[in-house]
């Protein structure tokens, strides 16, 4: 293709696709994080949010995933599969409930939010690029203590309540050496994710009986805005009947993100049902850092070509690195190990349409980096889904169903079980050719 006819056409489509995402990035700041959980106190909140709903039907596995039709942010160095010729879309939904119980008592919390948005493209034969934009954690939790009154002191209650998320749009590049046959096997990449939002964590001292007496709260708001980085690498080795065999490899940089802080100390009273700040005892705005740890994840994957899909991650996290705002949790918070395990079987790509359609299933094991009252608070999760072929070639409606279990009932914690429905559109388009006819 002559390189200005190719150059406008580009001009062309990134305009559409920057419209695109700017719509999209308007839509997402609408969705409903409400899925109380009381361990997303810890950390930044609850982590376990994989967008890419065919990812999420196989329990997670990406490391060693390469393929045309998906954008897979697990291992940036995935994008190098994007035809040179397409751009590639994904979309993605989810709808979930929570029931979190203790020995005698539970409740339950909905969720339904936008997953991801993904676009892929390429930019010359050896480099693809990848955008994404997708919740990286949320945080909703309260939890509240009644202390009985003694001789010197009366009742009160404490509470603590927190809220908000943190979200990343993504810029990732892959290249792929293509001088021979042995080199084109090899990949790499990089995820370039800027992390933005607002995480707000208030604790109250009311007082049963508030004649003489004022209740306090303080209300902290960080609003967070930082970067992280990825390094991947992926290897296929073909085999004699023209299956594969495939290693993932990715390493996540530890990251201070940047933190601005307001803090608003005060007294106040109830009357009549309302609240009235009495006295404000502290207002302050600082700055801050949250200390994220290094990640390491590691995937093979044995691939039969519009066949069947079998593959199996591990990921190791420093979560005893991490610190909030200069203060070590490690005796909460310990170095947790992920496992993911995952397969797609396609009956027949070319018979009927449901011997079309892609049969997905996975597990996933977390041992857990949440340490209390000597118990890790570990995961366990199963998750199956299939893809629907539409008439257009590669685009595809992906369905994902997970259910999963979190923490103990054991030495008075709290067990959460959830289910999850996922739905999302992936299509491939030929965008970068030249018509023979206008």
């Amino acid at each position: 293709m002559d390189l200005k006819i190719y150059w406008k056409f580009m001009q062309k489509k990134f305009r559409l696709v920057a419209l695109l995402f700017g719509l999209l990035v308007s839509f997402t700041s609408m969705a409903q994080y409400s899925m109380s959980s009381p361990y997303s106190r810890y950390g930044i909140g609850g982590t376990d949010m994989i967008g890419n709903q065919t990812i999420a039907s196989m329990g997670g596995v990406g490391q060693a995933l390469h393929r045309n039709t998906l954008v897979n942010t697990l291992n940036p160095a995935s994008y190098s599969a994007i035809d040179t010729q397409s751009f590639v879309f994904d979309i993605g939904f989810s709808m979930g409930w929570r029931t979190i119980s203790t020995n005698e008592h539970s409740s339950n919390s909905f969720l339904a939010e936008l997953t991801n948005i993904s676009f892929g493209f390429p930019i010359t034969k050896y480099l693809k690029a990848g955008i994404n934009l997708s919740p990286l954690s949320d945080v909703s939790y309260k939890s509240a203590e009644t202390v009985p009154a003694s001789a010197l002191v009366p009742g009160y209650t404490k509470s603590f309540e927190g809220t908000g998320e943190l979200d990343k749009i993504t810029l990732g590049l892959a290249y792929q050496p293509l001088f021979n046959d042995f080199w084109k096997r090899f990949s790499i990449g990089v995820n370039a994710s800027y992390i933005f939002g607002n995480i707000a964590r208030n604790a109250t001292v009311a007082f049963i009986d508030t004649t003489g007496y004022l209740n306090d709260r303080r209300e902290v708001n960080y609003n967070v805005s930082a970067f992280s980085f990825d390094f991947g690498l992926q290897y296929f080795q073909p085999l004699t009947n023209g299956d594969r065999l495939g290693i993932g490899l990715t390493y996540s940089l530890p990251m201070q993100y940047n933190t601005n802080n307001v803090a608003f100390y005060y007294t106040y009273y109830q009357y009549a049902g309302a609240e009235y700040v009495q006295d404000t005892i502290e207002f302050s705005k600082t700055k801050g850092n949250i200390n994220m740890p290094q990640r390491i994840s590691g995937g093979i994957s044995y691939e039969k070509t519009n066949k069947l899909f079998v593959g199996a991650d591990a990921t190791y996290t420093a979560w005893s690195d991490y610190s909030f705002q200069g203060e070590s949790t490690a005796d909460i918070m310990k170095d947790n190990l992920k496992l993911n395990f995952g397969a797609e079987f396609v009956p027949n790509i070319y018979g009927g349409y449901l011997q079309r359609f892609a049969y997905r299933a996975g597990v996933n094991f977390d041992n857990g980096y949440i340490y209390l009252k000597d118990h890790r608070i570990s995961k366990l999760g199963i998750s199956f889904g299939f893809a629907m072929p539409v008439k257009k070639l590669g685009t595809n409606i992906n369905f994902n169903f997970e259910y999963g279990k979190m923490g103990t009932h054991e030495d008075g914690l709290i067990k959460e079980d959830y289910f999850r429905i996922g739905l999302s559109i992936t299509a491939k388009d030929r965008w970068f050719v030249q018509r023979k006819y206008k």
